[in-house]
């Protein structure tokens, strides 16, 4: 008997032991996920714009490939609201125009009828039009979303 319940005993421990070590793999993926881009820490305007990027590259590769886009994160409709890294927007009403204006752009991608590559191309336009004015570090990497007219 007192050999079943060491081995029971053991199994218990090695099967508590990978329960352990999942958690700690997943906690540490998770921070590694959140960790900041930038060494001051990211603005809420930051995070919101690495998802328009990340939805922009999804939504690309779904109209290339004559797919319905998906529908975008809703965080992005926080784009006029959310926190910008400091001294980064002098004038939130010039900035809020912009971000208005994309998300008309990003709207229309969505009606019937259009042009879904002609759509997401005023819509990648809309962004550069905003980062020639505010942060222009990423207008190459966010010109590479652009869907050729092949």
């Amino acid at each position: 008997m007192s050999k079943k319940i060491m081995a029971t005993s053991f199994i218990l421990m090695l099967v508590g032991l990978m329960v352990i070590s999942c958690g700690k793999n997943v906690q540490l993926k998770e921070k590694e996920k959140q960790s900041p881009l930038n060494p001051n820490g990211d603005s809420e305007l930051a995070i919101v714009m690495r998802t328009m990027m990340e939805s922009g590259k999804q939504m690309k590769n779904e109209i290339e490939n004559k797919l319905p886009p998906s529908a975008y994160p809703e965080e992005i409709k926080t784009i006029t609201t959310a926190k910008p890294t400091d001294g980064m927007i002098e004038d939130r009403n010039v900035f809020n125009g912009f971000a208005n204006f994309h998300m008309a752009t990003l709207d229309s991608i969505y009606y019937k009828d259009v042009d879904q590559k002609v759509q997401f191309n005023h819509m990648v336009k809309s962004c550069v039009d905003c980062h020639e004015n505010y942060c222009h570090g990423p207008i190459p990497a966010i010109k590479k979303l652009y869907i050729s007219a092949r």
